[in-house]
C-alpha cells in the first residue's frame, strides 16, 4: 500500500502564499490616477493649507447663494464697503427690502484664508489600527488553513481598510466643524466638513502591488 504525503505539499503551498503575502503592499487613499483637483482637495484637508491671493490684493469669497460659483466681475453694480471691525465686503443694493437693510453682501475679501488640517487618511488609520490588525490576523489564519490565497487576502484587507477610512470620514465628531460660511453654503452636510457631494469619500480606493 502506497501512501501519498499530502501534508508536506500543503505546507509548501501555505509557505509560498505567506511569502507572497509578505511581498505585497496595500496602498489605501487617493491614488495617483485620480483627478488632479480631487488630489489637491485631499491634500489640503489632510495637511491643512493657507491660500493667498496671487493676482489680486484679496481673495473674493462668495458668502451669498447669489454669488456661489461666481466672481465680482459678474456683478456690474458691485461696490465695496468696510465694516466697523475692518472686514471688507463686496455688496450690491437690494431692489427690495427694509429701509434699514438695503445691501446684499455677496463677497468677503481677505488677503488669505487658512484651512485647518482635517486628516482623514493618517488619522483614520491610527483610529482603526486595532481593527485592521484583527482583519490581517484573520486573513493570515485563512491562508494557513488553505481557505484563501495571498492575493485574495490582500484584496480583502484593502477593501476593509477603505471601508474603515470612509466610515471615519463620515463621523463628523472626528473633525473641526465647518465655519459659518461653509455651513450656510452646504446646509445638507452642515455637520460634516469633509462631505459635500461624497466625491472625496468615494475617491478613497486601494491598490495591491507586489515588490
Amino acid at each position: 500500500m502506497v501512501r501519498r504525503d499530502e501534508v508536506l505539499p500543503f505546507l509548501r503551498k501555505v509557505k509560498a502564499e505567506l511569502e507572497t503575502l509578505n511581498r505585497l503592499k496595500i496602498k489605501v487613499g487617493i491614488q495617483g490616477d485620480a483627478d488632479s483637483d480631487i488630489l489637491v482637495i485631499a491634500r489640503v484637508h489632510e495637511y491643512g493649507a493657507t491660500i493667498t491671493a496671487k493676482s489680486a490684493k484679496n481673495l473674493c469669497i462668495p458668502i451669498h447663494r447669489d454669488s456661489y460659483g461666481k466672481s465680482p466681475r459678474d456683478f456690474p453694480d458691485l461696490f465695496f464697503i468696510r465694516s466697523e471691525v475692518g472686514h471688507l465686503f463686496g455688496v450690491v443694493e437690494k431692489k427690495r427690502g427694509r429701509k434699514d437693510d438695503k445691501l446684499k453682501f455677496l463677497f468677503l475679501l481677505l488677503p488669505s484664508v487658512t484651512i485647518p488640517e482635517r486628516s482623514f487618511i493618517r488619522a483614520g488609520f491610527d483610529h482603526n489600527k486595532n481593527a485592521l490588525a484583527e482583519i490581517v490576523q484573520q486573513e493570515v489564519s485563512e491562508i494557513i488553513q488553505g481557505c484563501t490565497t495571498a492575493r485574495e487576502a490582500a484584496e480583502w484587507i484593502g477593501g476593509k481598510a477603505v471601508d474603515l477610512i470612509r466610515e471615519y470620514m463620515m463621523t463628523a465628531s472626528n473633525f473641526k466643524p465647518k465655519g459659518k460660511i461653509q455651513r450656510e453654503r452646504y446646509p445638507s452636510w452642515a455637520d460634516n466638513p469633509l462631505v459635500v457631494t461624497g466625491r472625496l469619500r468615494n475617491s478613497i480606493t486601494y491598490k495591491v502591488e507586489e515588490d
